[in-house]
């Protein structure tokens, strides 16, 4: 899917315009979303815009070493010329609340199929395998560039998002960007190694807990972190310390779920599929969004509830009829 030239040059206009802007993304980010709004920050910062990149959660420890992270805040400023939101398929995801809501963000840029397209202006490319991946190529068209830090945040935005490359959505032309960026100067072998094969200790003692809770339903495997489990384990985060693409690991597997409590009431899920599944339709139900193969939703309601209602609505999706209603 192309953008809309119009749209572009619109984009840039405004950029070129503003003096400060303001870069979001979604709650509990993932590399994508980090790469993202780094690498974007860094080339307005370059070209000479003053830049505030926000994210709700703050910065997960491990993409500590990319350029420009100690910049990123967690509360948003007030009075920002324009407002951009990057890999964040609709403004609930971006995870402010009360009196933290931004205004409607003027610069949507995501690859999100399930993108509600919520902005003044829309790039939203479904095609691209990630919304770093989508930056290599917007940037230049925006005015901005891409120099060695830029390249080494949408690399590892790149490598997160398809896992190492091993995401079917994977292309030669995005190999092809990924080594133009390796001659940019960023470090691929670094890069690998930080985000996707260093994990903390509280995140491994938070999967044990997590595995001991593990349970199947034919192709369907899932398994639930509480909040008590977080606290045992020491992990800081909000999330499911990447549980779930462990458990997409395991053979016999087509579908697989974690179900992470959160606080006020409320359970984080994510769905991972094999080729030929959708579980971003399931997702949507619930009021979430994502990817046919990796998709994600928070809900309210007592854990087993939430549970219950999910494994129904997702059972469909086994078979191809992934039309389950939440």
């Amino acid at each position: 899917m192309s953008l809309a030239k119009a749209d572009i040059d619109t984009a840039r206009r405004m950029i070129a315009d503003a003096r400060w802007v303001g870069v979001i993304s979604h709650e509990r980010p993932d590399g994508d979303a980090v790469g993202s709004l780094l690498g974007l920050s860094l080339a307005l910062a370059q070209a000479g815009k003053q830049v505030a990149p926000v994210l709700v959660d703050g910065l997960p420890t491990r993409y500590r070493f990319l350029p420009g992270s100690a910049e990123i805040l967690r509360q948003f400023p007030s009075g920002v010329d324009l407002l951009v939101s990057v890999d964040c398929s609709d403004l609930d995801r971006l995870g402010f609340s009360g009196g933290q809501k931004p205004r409607q963000p003027d610069i949507n840029i995501d690859h999100h199929p399930t993108n509600t397209q919520f902005a003044r202006v829309n790039l939203v490319d479904e095609q691209a395998a990630a919304t770093a991946g989508l930056l290599v190529t917007l940037l230049p068209q925006l005015g901005l560039q891409v120099d060695s830090p830029v390249a080494s945040n949408l690399l590892a935005g790149i490598v997160t998002d398809t896992i190492g490359f091993r995401v079917p959505g994977v292309s030669s032309g995005l190999l092809r960007q990924a080594a133009d960026l390796m001659d940019l100067g960023a470090p691929l072998a670094e890069i690998y190694e930080q985000t996707l094969n260093r994990h903390s200790l509280t995140a491994a003692r938070l999967w044990g807990l997590g595995l001991a809770r593990l349970q199947r339903d034919g192709k369907m495997l899932w398994s639930t972190l509480t909040l008590e489990d977080r606290a045992q384990a020491g992990y800081a985060g909000n999330d499911d310390a990447d549980l779930i693409n462990l458990l997409m690991t395991i053979d016999g597997a087509d579908i697989t779920l974690a179900f992470v409590e959160q606080p006020e009431g409320k359970v984080k899920v994510s769905w991972r599929a094999r080729a030929g599944l959708d579980v971003a339709r399931v997702a949507a139900s619930f009021g979430g969004g994502g990817h046919e193969l990796a998709a994600g939703a928070l809900l309210s309601g007592p854990t087993p509830e939430v549970i219950e209602r999910v494994l129904q609505a997702t059972r469909p999706a086994l078979a191809g009829g992934d039309r389950g209603k939440g």
